[in-house]
């Protein structure tokens, strides 16, 4: 049997989609992709398999390694502005919140609002059916867009693995679908926030 992961449903966006009309363009977003891991081998890998997804599902993603190869940098206003020059208007940053043994979402209790917070603990009681809250990966998600002199953070949750893997690679597979299909859920609300129309 297949593992079954839980996932929290997000009002967040890695991007908006790039299709357009003979007739009318579409009003579309770019985003960078940015994975907080001091491993850099393993942020260049999740960058790139994950807007590798993105991509296939008709969004305009671009990774963040290619602009700064140090992930200490991407707190620094020139990373802002190498964003903004490529036209990049939103980021999805993603941090390990909590990997292993003890895993839980209190790892990401501070860095959501209460209401999600509680929201996230019914779904993952709802859906465990081991009855344990101990989880395999919690990673905290947070949705920027860039519109002034620093990023304006519009939506934080997380995702999160409550059964076993086969390995690492599963692992982190698992969790990039779960973000992707967590933006393609919530799009239609993501673009009323943003103020712009329906896609076709």
């Amino acid at each position: 049997m297949l593992p079954r992961f839980a996932w929290a449903l997000l009002v967040c966006a890695v991007a908006l989609p790039s299709a357009a009309s003979a007739q009318e363009r579409t009003i579309t977003l770019k985003a960078a992709v940015v994975a907080l891991t001091d491993d850099a081998a393993l942020r260049e890998s999740f960058e790139r398999d994950l807007v590798a997804r993105a991509r296939q599902n008709n969004y305009d993603a671009i990774t963040s390694f290619d602009i700064q190869r140090d992930v200490r940098g991407v707190d620094d206003r020139d990373f802002i502005e190498a964003l903004r020059s490529r036209g990049v208007s939103a980021v999805l940053l993603m941090r390990p919140a909590a990997v292993g043994e003890g895993a839980s979402l209190e790892s990401v209790r501070n860095e959501v609002s209460p209401r999600l917070y509680a929201d996230m603990q019914k779904f993952a009681r709802r859906v465990n059916t081991t009855g344990s809250d101990d989880l395999i990966a919690v990673v905290h998600l947070g949705i920027y867009m860039i519109t002034g002199n620093k990023p304006d953070l519009i939506s934080a949750g997380a995702v999160w693995l409550d059964e076993p893997v086969t390995d690492r690679v599963e692992g982190i597979a698992r969790l990039q679908d779960l973000i992707v299909a967590n933006v393609d859920k919530n799009r239609p609300e993501i673009r009323r926030y943003l103020g712009l129309p329906p896609l076709p």
